[in-house]
């Protein structure tokens, strides 16, 4: 089926770049050992059409290529909740490599797919650095991660949607004033990795907000096209009272199969360092955090990484940076 969709596309589009076929950027780990994603070359060639692509382009700001994304992925949603797709979850152990010794329970005890794809994880399978120290910020999701000091930094090197703000990416929580200097950390969760997403310090919940928005891809070369995919998706927005690090904006965001954000976390709850916060249902998405100007240091090879337009491959619970 993968030399169908190479073939269609040559076709039709000519030989095409290689930016157009891989959905993904470098991805490497902390100790710099490049990574591989795994992407159906059905899903690279479709999304590298939309978004790599004038004519794409046009068709995604379209009503109803918008409309098509949301029944999508409201479809899926029920699909992937029905008793019946649990006959999937083998198949997608296999397609992804899932690490089962991780998971806190048999994959056949999982009644469906959505509930197997936002499975716990024991314990143990992910240790927070230093738990005991509020000024050491962690990780919240397993992602391929990229950490900005500023907005101007983020768009220059990997956010290109054409009127991406981060005041309308807040949804006007905070003031212009307030997000000036703000720095970001960009967290991206590809299908196969674990979907529940934990606080990154310690503090307290002060609002909930959910926000409508489309169901764009969050893949590299959708946040890499003119579409404001990070501020037209739909998200949800907890609002964090941190004693280290001030204020901070943990923004959720939905994206193509991903129609379901849950949260475990409620307006006025104090949270702990790598607590749960809530989940995500079936496909990738992302999560971003705001943190006011001067607020953090991030990990060096972090930053480095992120200036090259690599993205790091990383676990909950691992060192994000410290409070300055």
């Amino acid at each position: 089926m993968d030399n169908f969709w190479k073939e269609w596309a040559h076709f039709f589009l000519g030989p095409l770049p290689a930016s157009f076929t891989s959905l993904s950027p470098k991805v490497v780990t902390r100790d710099g050992v490049v990574v591989k994603e795994k992407v159906p070359l059905k899903t690279s060639v479709q999304l590298g059409f939309l978004h790599a692509t004038w004519l794409g382009q046009q068709l995604a700001r379209t009503s109803l290529l918008r409309w098509y994304l949301a029944w999508t992925s409201a479809k899926l949603g029920t699909k992937y909740d029905s008793p019946e797709s649990a006959g999937l979850i083998a198949h997608f152990i296999q397609a992804y490599g899932v690490d089962l010794s991780e998971i806190e329970r048999d994959p056949q005890d999982y009644r469906t797919l959505n509930e197997f794809f936002s499975r716990r994880l024991r314990p143990d399978a992910r240790p927070i650095h230093q738990p005991r120290d509020p000024s050491c910020a962690v990780q919240p999701t397993d992602a391929r991660l990229m950490v900005f000091e500023s907005v101007s930094e983020a768009t220059r090197v990997w956010i290109k949607g054409e009127r991406f703000s981060l005041n309308t990416l807040c949804s006007n929580l905070w003031s212009p004033k307030q997000l000036e200097g703000c720095s970001l950390v960009l967290s991206r969760l590809a299908p196969q990795d674990y979907h529940r997403f934990h606080a990154p310090c310690e503090g307290s919940v002060r609002g909930v907000h959910h926000i409508p928005g489309e169901f764009y891809s969050v893949k590299p070369v959708a946040v890499n096209s003119p579409i404001d995919v990070y501020d037209c998706n739909k998200r949800a927005i907890l609002e964090l009272d941190t004693p280290q690090f001030g204020e901070v904006l943990y923004i959720m965001i939905a994206a193509v199969q991903v129609g379901s954000i849950k949260l475990t976390a409620g307006s006025g709850e104090s949270v702990k360092k790598g607590q749960e916060l809530g989940w995500f249902q079936y496909g990738g998405s992302t999560v971003i955090t705001v943190f006011r100007r001067g607020a953090i240091k991030y990990g060096a090879d972090l930053l480095q990484n992120s200036l090259q337009a690599v993205e790091t491959l990383v676990k909950m619970g691992s060192s994000l940076g410290t409070a300055l």
